[in-house]
């Protein structure tokens, strides 16, 4: 029902109640008769309430059309600027990010080479004195299984050896992400926000969002260690040594002697632990950066690809457009109208 059938009906309702007024001042009207038009008032009261409510719901409805009018008509007037827009830049942009998209998986596969082979080769080189010590020493000195007297020594050994461990693994993983950092800082992804300013509104809100989310992510996780993946159990550097299971396991045996064995599959777990935490690091921001690389690229052909319609339009397409925006402002302003005058109906 619109505003003006709605005015109709509540003018209708006010020739009633005129009509009620009259009779009850004529004399010559019975009691009874009198009595049905007084009743017939308070029955219009309702529908007059009704009408009112529905006018105020209409009225909310209607704004949400008056806010699309609004956005037709801020897209109209950033499509000129946006077709003035100078693109060499962004063509030198583009050109380097899709330069550097598969570049940035190769550096992240270099750099997680690398750290496995630098984290590898220092666990090797702690170890190499516990092995001696413990198991391989010269002649027959050196045990080859240890035993209760001497387990707990050897653990707080193993403790040492496991924490010096994890703060290298975590120095190894830092130097990596940081070249891979600077390799994207180098990308200048946030030069985009120079041209997300010329959208209408509701797009460069929208498109702002994103960016920004993409830079803060960025800097957020290539300054931490922490995993935030729904596919891990507990984040890989976040509260426990990734190597503590390892530890676990010679502490929790069931004899009360480790032998070669118990200390080889130790060995090998941490070794495992190694290559899984560099990995996974390391591959969660590559990812990221590739991701955040993907979504500059959307953003500048999508601008370009606006650019290029925008430039196509004639004068007289523009005031089409703008000629149908205006009407249809006028016919809501004329809805808007009606519906305020309901709005303002006294009570009867």
């Amino acid at each position: 029902m619109t505003g003006e059938e709605m005015n109709d009906h509540i003018k209708n309702l006010y020739y009633i109640n005129q009509s009620v007024e009259q009779l009850l001042k004529n004399k010559h009207y019975s009691s009874e008769v009198k009595q049905s038009a007084i009743n017939l008032r308070k029955s219009m009261q309702p529908c007059l309430a009704e009408f009112k409510q529905s006018a105020a719901q209409l009225k909310t409805l209607l704004q949400a059309g008056f806010d699309d009018l609004d956005h037709a008509e801020d897209v109209w007037h950033s499509k000129p600027k946006i077709a003035r827009v100078a693109t060499d830049e962004i063509w030198e942009q583009l050109e380097q990010l899709r330069k550097h998209h598969c570049g940035i998986r190769l550096l992240g596969s270099q750099c997680k080479k690398e750290a496995v082979k630098q984290a590898q080769a220092f666990w090797k080189k702690i170890l190499g004195p516990i092995e001696a010590k413990w198991f391989v020493g010269k002649g027959s000195q050196a045990p080859k299984i240890i035993g209760k007297d001497n387990k707990n020594n050897f653990i707080m050994e193993i403790r040492n050896v496991v924490a010096s461990q994890f703060q290298e693994t975590i120095k190894i993983i830092k130097k990596s992400l940081d070249i891979i950092y600077k390799k994207l800082a180098n990308l200048h992804l946030d030069y985009v926000l120079q041209y997300v300013i010329f959208l209408d509104k509701r797009a460069k809100d929208k498109a702002r969002t994103r960016i920004n989310l993409i830079l803060n992510e960025i800097n957020a996780k290539f300054r931490s260690l922490i995993l935030h993946s729904p596919c891990q159990s507990r984040n890989l550097l976040e509260f426990n040594n990734p190597f503590k299971p390892a530890v676990q396991f010679l502490l929790n045996l069931n004899y009360n002697d480790i032998d070669w064995q118990h200390f080889c599959r130790f060995k090998k777990e941490v070794h495992t632990k190694i290559i899984e935490v560099i990995n996974t690091i390391i591959e969660d921001r590559i990812n990221l950066a590739i991701k955040s690389i993907d979504q500059v690229i959307l953003f500048y052909t999508d601008f370009l690809e606006r650019q290029y319609r925008y430039q196509q339009e004639t004068a007289q397409q523009r005031n089409a457009e703008k000629a149908w925006i205006d009407q249809q402002r006028q016919q809501l302003e004329r809805v808007s109208s009606s519906i305020d005058a309901i709005l303002a109906a006294p009570e009867f």
